[in-house]
């Protein structure tokens, strides 16, 4: 019986959310390593990114298009409102938050992207360290 539940259970090891999961923690803190003397995480730098190319970016465009929930992403929004990265403008319809990169933001993501194309450069290397191919 135990060995039965042995496999049973040894299977789930080969969960590939588990294991993409797993990839994606690896990555990220890649990443993170990266991107950490510009003070910033890649969530943020994501964020950060998506704001700077498009200057009407609301919170309900960066929620799609990160397919994040939007308390996720306020408290994200929020740490970057504090360090004076992004701020909220008005807009016509004020039911919609309009982030815009503040001078520091812009400077931070000019910092950060050399080190951002670093890591693009190094991580499918670092990848195959941990067993597995991102492509």
């Amino acid at each position: 019986m135990a060995e039965t539940r042995s496999f049973k259970y040894r299977q789930l090891l080969s969960c590939k959310c588990f294991k993409m999961r797993k990839a994606s923690r690896v990555v990220t803190q890649f990443y993170d390593k990266k991107l950490k003397p510009c003070g910033i995480r890649i969530t943020q730098f994501t964020i950060l990114s998506l704001i700077a190319t498009n200057e009407d970016r609301t919170m309900i465009s960066l929620s799609e298009d990160l397919l994040m929930d939007r308390t996720t992403l306020t408290r994200g929004l929020n740490l970057l409102l504090k360090e004076d990265l992004i701020e909220q403008v008005k807009s016509k319809d004020s039911r919609k938050k309009i982030m815009k990169l503040t001078k520091k933001g812009h400077e931070v993501l000019d910092k950060a992207i050399p080190l951002w194309h670093e890591a693009e450069h190094q991580i499918l290397d670092e990848s195959k360290k941990f067993g597995f191919s991102i492509f």
